[in-house]
């Protein structure tokens, strides 16, 4: 059995009546996860066999990857445990997942940053809510996985211009070479595994905070086990002189360090509030929530 790039079989094999817009080019097949309903969208040829791969993905053993869109909502795995990223189709621009939301909140610390560095591009969230509510910010994205980038239109990443540009290459290695220097770097790449090794060294941590521009803030989704969590952020916190604040998202399975180039790292409530009302209108973002809690976590 195959299946076309524009069609979308049910599960029992019947064609939608349209394509789905942004995954032309992409093979898409009716969801074959039980208790998932939906379709999954793979970077294969038209020919490719649908079955095949459905016991692939099914089997864990489909290992590039893959879109996985139900009830309005689409999300990057590359396996079906673990959530890369997703989006709501209706609302793209907004934060669906709780973890973005958790490092949107630099704007705490740097609401109008000239230049935003971010590692790992997953679907797009935190470039597309960069892009909407930062249009004067110079942003670039660093993704080293060609399958991931080639997601780009269907995750509806913006095309580069002036303020924007998507670069592939390793992250660790971007940071180490550029003569750039960032108000904010957001750290979000995973591999099957975790955090991308190359993210995860005490050579990359001092290279990027060294990167930081004068009050810059290096943000990093640290997600998987607690006891692979805690060193790292430890590890992060010693690079940056103890310059460091913690969001640990239980629901999710996150924690989310944000790491200080320069004293005094913590902003007092009082400063704090007012901020966080005035972003949570412009952005839609609970920032009160998540500065109450940043402060509760880390007295």
């Amino acid at each position: 059995m195959t299946a076309s790039p524009t069609s979308r079989p049910s599960r029992r094999g019947r064609p939608a009546a349209a394509p789905v817009p942004g995954t032309a080019g992409l093979l898409a097949l009716a969801s074959p996860f039980p208790g998932e309903a939906g379709t999954v969208f793979l970077l294969e040829p038209p020919d490719a066999c649908a079955a095949a791969l459905a016991e692939r993905l099914r089997r864990g053993e489909y290992d590039r990857p893959f879109l996985l869109e139900q009830d309005g909502i689409r999300s990057l795995h590359f396996g079906l445990g673990f959530t890369q990223s997703a989006f709501r189709l209706a609302e793209p621009d907004a934060l669906h997942l709780a973890y973005t939301r958790a490092m949107a909140a630099f704007l705490l610390f740097r609401p109008r940053p000239r230049h935003v560095l971010l590692l790992g591009l997953g679907g797009g969230s935190l470039v597309r809510f960069c892009r909407r509510h930062l249009p004067a910010t110079r942003i670039t994205a660093v993704e080293v996985d060609p399958d991931v980038i080639a997601f780009r239109d269907a995750c509806r990443v913006p095309p580069d211009g002036e303020l924007f540009r998507l670069v592939e290459a390793d992250g660790a290695r971007h940071v180490a070479r550029t003569a750039d220097r960032y108000d904010v770097i957001l750290v979000d790449a995973f591999d099957r595994q975790g955090v991308a090794p190359t993210l995860a060294t005490d050579a990359f941590f001092a290279d990027a905070l060294a990167r930081l521009a004068a009050g810059g803030v290096l943000v990093m989704n640290i997600a998987g086990r607690r006891s692979d969590r805690d060193p790292l952020a430890a590890r992060l916190a010693a690079a940056a002189g103890g310059r460091i604040l913690t969001l640990t998202l239980k629901s999710e399975g996150n924690r989310i360090a944000f790491a200080f180039r320069d004293p005094p790292a913590v902003p007092r409530r009082l400063r704090l509030g007012p901020a966080a009302r005035a972003l949570a209108g412009r952005t839609g973002c609970d920032f009160e929530a998540i500065a109450t809690q940043m402060e509760r976590e880390n007295p």
